[in-house]
């Protein structure tokens, strides 16, 4: 089972911006690793649209749709899902409120499960599951679902978002959805430092810190960025190949 995060905005484009400064698009890729390291221990493929606030497509917005949803299709992903923050131009507005593109469907079975757990699990209003035609949830050849965290623009909700602890809460909410719908067990997360290579969660590369500094074992490291690694022993040298 494979599945897509998209953490919304990034790079050039901030999303939304709290009256206090919070950013959406680091909310969103906070989130988005967290679940996808839920979900991978959990025995799923997880990959990424980013994995840093780098971002591999132009700044303009059609080109940044049309890339995240070639990525998920690229990847063939079961399923698809797109992590925002919410906004408003009253403060007061607030919940949480989730989307998938018909009211029928895996993609809408998806959507309802994951309200259920966001609204539970973080104890924000409940703005109820809709449709939208958003274009990520149009374009993708997977269900794919999109769902608003809680409200950037309100003042108590922007400390919320910008909690690592609520990030926990919400990335395990939004893995337990994932998992209950494709039925598997939730796993702990796994402890950190986490590994993402070429924006796919990985697990199983030991690695260790020493003195501030993260190392990571090579030929383990390179395998799991489809690579390999030769060693050349009338040399002394280590030759390395990665996947084109």
């Amino acid at each position: 089972m494979r599945v897509c995060l998209d953490p919304g905005h990034g790079g050039y484009d901030p999303g939304a911006v709290g009256p206090g400064g919070l950013k959406e698009k680091d909310v969103t890729l906070a989130v988005a690793l967290r679940a996808g390291f839920y979900l991978q221990e959990s025995g799923a493929e997880v990959f990424f649209t980013r994995a840093s606030d780098r971002v591999s497509w132009l700044p303009e917005v059609g080109r940044d749709l049309a890339a995240r949803v070639e990525i998920a299709n690229r990847g063939q992903a079961d399923l698809y899902l797109s992590i925002h923050c919410n906004s408003a131009p009253t403060p007061e507005a607030g919940g949480i409120e989730t989307y998938s593109f018909r009211q029928m469907g895996k993609a809408a079975e998806v959507a309802r499960l994951i309200q259920a757990e966001l609204v539970r699990e973080l104890g924000l209003r409940d703005r109820g599951v809709k449709t939208a035609g958003f274009y990520v949830l149009r374009h993708t050849a997977m269900p794919a679902v999109l769902t608003e965290l809680a409200f950037i623009s309100n003042p108590r909700e922007e400390k919320l978002l910008s909690d690592p602890g609520f990030q926990e809460r919400a990335a395990k909410a939004l893995a337990r959805a994932v998992a209950v719908h494709y039925g598997l067990v939730l796993a702990p997360a796994p402890a950190a430092p986490r590994l993402v290579i070429d924006n796919r969660a990985v697990t199983g590369v030991p690695l260790q810190v020493i003195e501030g500094r993260t190392w990571v074992e090579l030929r383990p490291f390179v395998a799991a960025s489809g690579g390999t690694v030769e060693w050349n022993q009338e040399t002394k040298t280590i030759v390395v190949y990665l996947k084109p």
